[in-house]
């Protein structure tokens, strides 16, 4: 006769039933835990690369408007690195990310729009109504992610 199918036997793997589900739910909970931690963490590194990429873009632009004289590869420079953010936020994470079209297009009118033109460019104050858009511009999207950031994954 079988020993292994006695009553003591049966008994005891239906006690342990319950804890090996526990175990499997635990185990379950803490994987969705550490890769929803994982994607948080990813997010806000990039959010953070591509803050500073638009504090650089901030910075170029006000070096730009505040030479002594037109800079035609810095302006060719600062042309490519707008193209280049905006192309940034339609890619994993920010493509999950509701960021007004707008706020972009006003950062590109806040470098490109005004002192643009060779033929036109005088050298801005430091506290000139173009650099203060620049500033306020960039703010802006900043902001938008921020917000977004929170709004997805805290």
């Amino acid at each position: 006769m079988c020993h292994y199918l006695d009553g003591h036997f049966l008994s005891q793997i239906l006690t342990q039933i319950p804890t090996w589900i526990i175990v499997v739910l635990g185990w379950f909970v803490v994987h969705h835990l550490s890769k929803k931690r994982d994607q948080r963490k990813e997010a806000r590194e990039r959010i953070d690369q591509f803050i500073v990429a638009l504090r650089a873009i901030e910075e170029k632009a006000i070096e730009f408007h505040q030479s002594d004289s037109y800079k035609g590869d810095v302006a060719r420079s600062l042309l490519f690195d707008i193209q280049r953010i905006i192309a940034k936020l339609k890619r994993h994470p920010f493509c999950s990310f509701k960021v007004d079209h707008n706020l972009l297009k006003e950062l590109r009118r806040a470098v490109t729009l005004k002192n643009f033109d060779s033929s036109k460019f005088v050298c801005q104050p430091a506290n000139s109504a173009i650099l203060s858009n620049v500033a306020n511009a960039v703010d802006d999207i900043e902001d938008q992610l921020e917000k977004e950031y929170e709004r997805i994954y805290l």
